[in-house]
């Protein structure tokens, strides 16, 4: 698969940083080459749990990862991607018009009729929030990156709308400096909710749950937008 060849490629070549880990491939026992057997790559493993409630940590250790991902050149793989997560992404931004159910296009319309950013794109893991790990004495590690190329600021908006699942009081305070967020987190919860008539379409989720989480989606990213007083 190129696009194991091209995540392997780059994870082998970004330099250690003290604000996260990452996932290395596997290197061939002989040389440094990178073990690579039919399209497939062994990734070592990293200690740690996730704690996707740590947002604050979890946005810190984005931000240490997208530095060293942001000298990374375009690679055309990213954009080949045609699973049901890439097509949302393409919908979310605007690169494919949706064919989505009715209800699913009133959630998404309002959120993408004011999402214009003028922040460049670069590689980023667009999800952090089940993919970081903690472990004592230790930085968070970065685990199962999927890249995309976009804002690094949309990787963190992303973070900001999952935290919806869980039980807590809205808290923006993580994401205080994070650049354009409302734009960033308009796409981010299209993106999110778009992910729910693709995953009926092809992998036949039950439509009734992937409605509700949809509104769940679009109620979180009101009320976050209200609260940053862009509703």
């Amino acid at each position: 698969m190129e696009e194991a060849s091209f995540l392997a490629r780059t994870h082998a070549g970004l330099t250690n940083t003290t604000g996260c880990r990452f996932q290395r491939p596997v290197s061939a026992r002989s040389s440094r080459d990178i073990r690579e057997v039919d399209g497939w790559v062994a990734w070592r493993w990293i200690e740690g749990e996730t704690a996707p409630k740590r947002t604050r940590e979890i946005v810190l250790a984005a931000r240490a990862y997208h530095a060293l991902l942001a000298s990374v050149p375009f690679d055309p793989v990213v954009a080949a991607r045609m699973n049901p997560w890439a097509r949302a992404d393409r919908v979310a931004w605007g690169e494919v018009r949706p064919d989505y159910p009715a209800e699913y296009l009133a959630m998404l319309k309002p959120l993408l009729a004011r999402a214009s950013s003028s922040l460049p794109s670069q590689h980023v893991h667009a999800d952090l929030t089940g993919n970081v790990v903690f472990a004592p004495g230790v930085a968070p590690g970065i685990i199962d990156p999927t890249l995309y190329w976009r804002p690094a600021a949309f990787a963190e908006a992303v973070v900001l709308v999952d935290q919806g699942w869980f039980p807590q009081t809205l808290d923006l305070t993580p994401f205080d400096d994070t650049p354009d967020l409302p734009a960033m987190l308009r796409r981010a919860a299209a993106r999110r909710i778009a992910e729910q008539p693709e995953q009926v379409a092809a992998h036949g989720k039950d439509a009734s749950e992937a409605m509700r989480v949809a509104r769940q989606v679009a109620d979180w990213a009101g009320a976050s937008l209200e609260r940053l007083g862009n509703p």
